[in-house]
């Protein structure tokens, strides 16, 4: 789903830019270098300020999308001067336009709540990131997520101000068993209540 004009507002102005810099992504990711070198994707990418943090994390390259033309309009202005190092374009969560076994890392700041059929969505997270190699020792890909949980995206006045799919809101345990039932497995979990999570899974 796209974002109603709220929700716009909300998550593009430079205090939610700099909560995802200085707060959010040392916490989900790690210190600058976290990244060093490896294949990163973005769901949901919006205006392209993730891109631009995972590249500072050492990211080699970055690819985000969003559902949102407009979106991805303001993404490609905002992440030009990275040159072939960040790529957006349009798409879909629920069917990401990437081969089998892509990335190094999926990264969601705060994505899946919006989305209708976000089990599907972590099927297809699943889908792209890198199988663990055995015989060379490499692990598989990595999944970091921070997202929003149904007390409180379904709590009063949320629920009035925002468009959010009501009936597809998941609550803690239910996107664990959906990490799960994707084929992930869940290395790091800090909820808050049943308000919001942060955590990360790996292939």
């Amino acid at each position: 789903m796209k974002l109603n004009a709220l929700e716009f507002a909300l998550m593009n102005n430079p205090v939610r830019a700099a909560s995802q810099w200085w707060i959010e992504t040392p916490l989900l990711i790690g210190p600058r270098g976290s990244l060093a070198g490896r294949q990163v994707l973005e769901i949901g990418c919006g205006r392209g300020v993730g891109i631009e943090i995972l590249l500072a994390r050492g990211a080699a390259q970055v690819t985000g999308f969003d559902l949102d033309p407009k979106m991805i309009s303001l993404a490609r202005k905002h992440v030009a001067k990275h040159g072939a190092r960040a790529r957006v374009f349009v798409g879909d969560a629920e069917a990401i336009d990437a081969p089998n076994s892509s990335f190094d890392a999926v990264v969601d700041y705060g994505i899946l709540h919006h989305i209708p059929n976000w089990q599907k969505a972590l099927g297809e997270i699943a889908r792209v990131l890198r199988s663990p190699d055995p015989a060379s020792g490499r692990p598989g890909g990595t999944f970091y997520f921070e997202d929003l949980l149904k007390g409180f995206v379904s709590a009063w006045p949320v629920r009035d101000l925002f468009d959010h799919p009501q009936a597809t809101q998941f609550y803690g345990r239910e996107l664990r068993a959906g990490l799960v039932a994707a084929g992930l497995r869940v290395t790091r979990w800090r909820q808050l209540g049943e308000w919001g999570v942060m955590g990360a899974a790996v292939k």
